[in-house]
């Protein structure tokens, strides 16, 4: 039995196909983001490309410079060269669970996560904003339904496309079993929001990187939300590509409790008894809360 992640699994979906990792030629300094969807995953690419150079606007548009890796919107030969001719240190998006992704003890490996009913509506504003209906069926009717849902359902094998409480619990469970190795970091949206200047401190810490001030705080100002937002055609996931709808729609509100108005005490009570059947009580705390 190994004591390193390995690649044991193979995740595909409409959208994704973790057999794409097939071909990276990984480097000692990559960074991976690895996230659920709707979890902080552009924020927090942003946040390590503005560090890798050291300010808060890049040369191009970040889908470009920071991939999703296992995404078939763009073929893997034409994102494997892109990356292999960067001259700069690389960070690479991915939402696949570790069991599905090459793991280097060289590379850097940032997990992010967040409440997962704030996930799921999140996702819920996100689909609506597409242009194409491939996850559609992820949300065929009301808000409560659709909720209920993502609370009850079992994805299909394999498909972290098929986005529900149970893949979101899964992901987080696979990083946390190795959250002890020295390249393996988790992190939380709740946390972020509530101390962005701490949050940003940690990543360069990890990342190795130290900024005087004036550049630590132009850094903090370019990964504000409203900041980002304002620039939604440099930090939007193909922006320009029109796939979705309005490209700054895809930072929404970025709040906190939107299932409130949505969900009874019946559901809730539904959503706690299978949280408890996926996770322990300190693990479904800090995946609901953070830090907090």
């Amino acid at each position: 039995m190994t004591n390193l992640p390995e690649r044991t699994a193979i995740y595909s979906g409409p959208i994704t196909d973790s057999t794409r990792w097939d071909g990276l030629d990984i480097r000692a300094d990559d960074v991976f983001i690895c996230t659920p969807p709707k979890c902080g995953t552009t924020w927090s690419q942003s946040i390590t490309c503005m560090m890798i150079h050291g300010r808060p606007d890049f040369d191009d548009g970040l889908w470009k410079i920071s991939p999703w890796l296992e995404s078939q919107t763009h073929p893997i030969e034409v994102v494997n060269e892109n990356l292999s001719v960067q001259p700069h240190r690389r960070c690479i998006k991915s939402h696949t669970p570790m069991d599905g992704i090459t793991y280097d003890p060289r590379a850097t490996y940032i997990a992010v996560y967040r409440h997962p009913l704030d996930v799921h509506f999140s996702m819920r504003k996100h689909v609506a904003n597409m242009t194409g209906d491939v996850l559609d069926h992820l949300f065929p009717g009301d808000p409560r339904h659709d909720a209920l849902m993502f609370i009850n359902d079992t994805a299909p094998a394999g498909d972290c496309d098929y986005l529900t409480l149970d893949t979101l619990t899964q992901h987080y469970k696979s990083f946390k079993k190795w959250e002890d190795l020295p390249n393996v970091h988790l992190f939380h949206y709740a946390d972020m929001r509530a101390d962005l200047p701490a949050a940003m401190a940690r990543f360069a810490d990890i990342l190795g990187y130290t900024f005087d001030d004036a550049t630590m705080a132009a850094l903090i100002k370019g990964a504000g939300f409203d900041e980002m937002r304002k620039n939604s055609d440099r930090f939007t996931p193909s922006a320009g590509m029109g796939i979705f709808k309005n490209d700054a729609g895809f930072f929404n509100s970025a709040t906190a409790g939107k299932w409130l108005k949505y969900l009874t005490d019946a559901d809730m009570a539904q959503y706690a008894e299978r949280m408890d059947q996926l996770l322990g009580a300190k693990d479904r705390h800090w995946l609901e809360f953070g830090s907090t």
